[in-house]
């Protein structure tokens, strides 16, 4: 009667141990594997961030050309960057034709 009790328990163990034993994948341990996933996505939020600056950016240019008739010849001259914190250095901006584009 026990040796029909223990047959289940060890296959019940053997099963869990395969299941752990390739669960981790590659070597790679939970934390790290997080890690990676937070930096990963902390990358795609900045990328974002900037785009939506670009945008704001592309506007104000446009914004500052028909008040001034000319585009800005620095970013720093909108008061879009002025006024709120936008790293200008991460785009390429052209004054003579008022493009931008990230860097």
């Amino acid at each position: 009667m026990l040796s029909n009790q223990v047959a289940p328990v060890t296959v019940t163990l053997f099963i869990l141990f395969l299941f752990l034993a390739l669960g981790c994948g590659e070597g790679q341990n939970p934390v790290q594997q997080y890690g990676e996933e937070v930096l990963k996505a902390k990358g795609r939020v900045e990328r974002v961030r900037a785009q939506a600056d670009m945008k704001a950016l592309e506007t104000a240019i446009q914004q500052y050309y028909v008040e001034n008739g000319r585009f800005p010849a620095r970013l720093t001259e909108l008061p879009l960057v002025r006024n709120q914190r936008i790293d200008v250095s991460l785009y390429a901006y052209d004054p003579a034709t008022g493009n931008i584009q990230l860097r």
